[in-house]
C-alpha cells in the first residue's frame, strides 16, 4: 500500500512539475496518459488481502502452527456497508491485477486533471473572443 501510495503521489508531482512546455506538449502529454491506461473493462474498486484462519479443530495443523491462508476482496460503499468476496487460488491474480488496473485508471485521472489544471490556467489570460460562447440552457417542460 506504501509503494502505491508513493508511486501516485510521485506521478501528481512529476506531473506538475513538467508542465512547462507548450500548450502542444500538454496536450500530447495528455493523450499519451489516455493510451497508456488499461481497458476500462479490467478494473475493479477494492483491496485484495489474504488472512490467516484457525479452523477450529483441535487435531488440525492450525491449532499449534500456522493458520490456513483465505485471500478475500474486499470493497467498502458508501454509509459504511464492506462487502468481502473469497477468491479461490486461480481467481487471486486476476482480481489483483484488475485492482491494480483501477489505481492506474485514477492515478491517470489525476494526472489528466492537473494538465487540464495547467491548460485553464493558460487559456484563461487568452482574449475573450477565444472562448466557446456560453451554453444556453433550454426552459425544462414538465413531464405529464
Amino acid at each position: 500500500m506504501q509503494l502505491r501510495m508513493t508511486r501516485r503521489l510521485v506521478l501528481v508531482y512529476l506531473t506538475s512539475l513538467r508542465m512547462k512546455g507548450s500548450e502542444r506538449q500538454l496536450l500530447e502529454r495528455r493523450q499519451r496518459l489516455a493510451r497508456r491506461v488499461p481497458p476500462l473493462v479490467e478494473i475493479l474498486r477494492g483491496t485484495v488481502l489474504t488472512r490467516e484462519l484457525r479452523c477450529g479443530k483441535p487435531t488440525c495443523h492450525c491449532a499449534s502452527g500456522p493458520g490456513h491462508l483465505a485471500t478475500y476482496l474486499t470493497v467498502s460503499f458508501a454509509a459504511g456497508r464492506t462487502e468481502q468476496i473469497s477468491l479461490p487460488a486461480p481467481l487471486v491474480a486476476q482480481a489483483q491485477e484488475w485492482v491494480a488496473n483501477y489505481q492506474a485508471w485514477w492515478d491517470a485521472v489525476e494526472a489528466v486533471s492537473a494538465i487540464n489544471r495547467e491548460l485553464l490556467r493558460r487559456r484563461r489570460g487568452s482574449s475573450a473572443q477565444a472562448a466557446p460562447p456560453p451554453r444556453v440552457r433550454r426552459a425544462r417542460t414538465p413531464r405529464s
